[in-house]
């Protein structure tokens, strides 16, 4: 996701299939997804990357909550720019895969059903962020 270079102290606050999630039923999106997102943004401060890094893996709720606070219109940022990426790059692979002859690729449909199901979730996220996006534009 977004280039990000897995490290050990990524592993610790949540960089994990397992658990960066987008959930489909509601648009909502992991903790981790967040955390990850914002601790590759404070890569330019090393100090502050350090204590948001120390307030994930020592539950530190308050200063975690007040990194996020802070920099919220750069990781709603990040994360808009991931999903729409990410929507264009579906809408690209469904146009290739009607050029495709059935006969020759047989489970093409049910690559297209999941990639439907994701494209579907990745909505549901847009629809939660862009507004949010929207509003930290102009505050």
């Amino acid at each position: 996701m977004m280039d990000i270079i897995p490290s050990t102290e990524l592993r610790d606050i949540g960089l994990s299939f397992s658990r960066m999630l987008f959930y489909k039923d509601t648009g909502d999106v992991s903790e981790e997804v967040y955390d990850v997102i914002l601790h590759q943004i404070l890569s330019e401060n090393w100090q502050a990357q350090k204590e948001f890094y120390n307030a994930c893996v020592n539950g530190d709720a308050d200063t975690k909550a007040a990194y996020h606070a802070q920099y919220l219109g750069r990781t709603m940022g990040k994360l808009k720019d991931h999903v729409d990426k990410f929507l264009v790059e579906l809408d690209e692979l469904y146009e290739k895969a009607l050029t495709k002859d059935l006969a020759l690729h047989p489970r093409l449909p049910l690559i297209l059903a999941h990639n439907d199901c994701v494209r579907q979730t990745f909505m549901r996220v847009k629809e939660k962020i862009d507004p949010i996006v929207a509003q930290t534009m102009y505050s």
